[in-house]
């Protein structure tokens, strides 16, 4: 391997780290304070759910190229 190929390499993981943090969003704790305050979200989680797909196919991509 050459630094080169070794740079592309911790890039693709730098970018899976970065795309990866939308999984980590608390998605039952904003539900359960979103109904404690009668406040709709299901707009905002059908739209983070689709943001997480998106998520996966870059992940994907990335470890293609990795791999």
């Amino acid at each position: 391997m050459d630094w080169r190929h070794e740079d592309r390499v911790s890039e693709l993981w730098s970018l899976i780290d970065a795309v990866w943090v939308v999984e980590e969003v608390e998605i039952a704790r904003i539900r359960d304070m979103c109904d404690e305050h009668g406040i709709s979200c299901e707009k905002f989680i059908e739209v983070w759910n689709a943001l997480c797909d998106e998520a996966h196919i870059i992940i994907n991509q990335a470890e293609e190229r990795i791999y």
